[in-house]
């Protein structure tokens, strides 16, 4: 019996070191500053010999391959949009940053937008994004503003920190594969596949059970708000700082009426960014775009919309900036 479980755990320690080395030697540059979490102010930027940047999958932050020059092209018009999923959207082509590009290069502007947008951001990781853009010569920012990630922002803020303290209980968390499988249990990616009574003895203590309950708490609610007003703030003062113009897209997420019907709500982020605004910042938002019969067919969920509605939003942006009498 011993024999036969020592031979089992040398196998495991053996498939578990083989992982280790590849992940570490040969997914070297996808894995660096992963466990940052999106916190590593560079993570996804890769500068090269040749003065190019290439935005890149990896540590902790999902950009879209682009490519672009560090120094801005003369007679062109560069525009870096930063948000969560919502400005992401499916593709860069099909975003409301692709679409943007469309439409001003129709208009006889010579523009090169970018989609900096990353699944699952809160404003302060935004805002890590949004000062290292600003290295990049940027014409015009546009910053996609909402408060619903912020407990995302929170929780890899944990998980950041624990994983690079001394403390022992962290020590396993040094390898790289048993960290990617703690993330997974933690997240319920693998959820449907395991069995019952596992699911049952664990349930209530994932990540989406531990977001709905912050949700629901008030307090939590309100240092959110707080947070992500004070991090856009500051954000937009360095811009306003650096003369850079910026655009702010207020999110708006469909809500159900009782009468079946639906109806777009900004939870209140409309009214703080109008204290933001100024000679260099204006402002689009999202529920002045869509009507509610639109949020019907165009909203695939509560807050995401369909490329038709990014279509929109790019043509919204275009107009905006033509009457502020931006365009180069």
């Amino acid at each position: 019996m011993m024999r036969a479980f020592t031979r089992s755990f040398l196998v495991f320690a053996t498939i578990l070191i083989g992982a280790e080395l590849v992940t570490r030697f040969c997914l070297v540059k996808t894995m660096e500053g992963r466990f940052d979490y999106g916190y590593h102010p560079t993570a996804g930027f890769y500068e090269t010999q040749d003065g190019q940047v290439e935005l890149q999958r990896s540590g902790g932050r999902r950009f879209f391959p682009q490519t672009f020059a560090k120094q801005r092209p003369n007679g062109k018009y560069r525009v870096m949009v930063i948000g969560d999923s919502v400005a992401r959207g499916k593709s860069v082509a099909q975003s409301y940053t692709g679409q943007l590009e469309k439409e001003l290069r129709a208009q006889g502007v010579q523009a090169e937008c970018f989609n900096l947008a990353l699944p699952g951001f809160g404003s302060r990781r935004k805002d890590l994004v949004l000062q290292q853009v600003m290295n990049y010569q940027p014409d015009l920012v546009i910053l996609h503003v909402g408060a619903t990630n912020e407990y995302e922002d929170e929780r890899e803020w944990r998980r950041r920190t624990d994983f690079n303290s001394p403390h022992p209980k962290n020590w396993l968390m040094r390898s790289l594969v048993l960290r990617q499988f703690y993330e997974m249990k933690t997240e319920k990616l693998y959820w449907q596949w395991l069995p019952l009574a596992v699911r049952n003895q664990n349930g209530g203590s994932g990540d989406a059970d531990a977001e709905l309950r912050a949700s629901a708490d008030e307090a939590t609610q309100k240092a959110w708000q707080t947070q992500v007003e004070n991090v856009t703030a500051q954000g937009v003062q360095r811009l306003q700082a650096a003369g850079i113009r910026t655009v702010l897209v207020t999110q708006a997420t469909r809500r159900k009426t009782p009468q079946g019907t639906y109806t777009l709500d900004d939870n209140a982020v409309d009214a703080w960014t109008t204290r933001l605004l100024g000679p260099t910042v204006a402002k689009l938002p999202m529920k002045t775009v869509f009507t509610p019969q639109q949020a019907t067919t165009l909203y695939t969920d509560s807050s995401h919309v369909r490329p038709e509605g990014h279509t929109l939003i790019a043509q919204a942006l275009a107009h905006l900036l033509k009457t502020q009498g931006w365009l180069k």
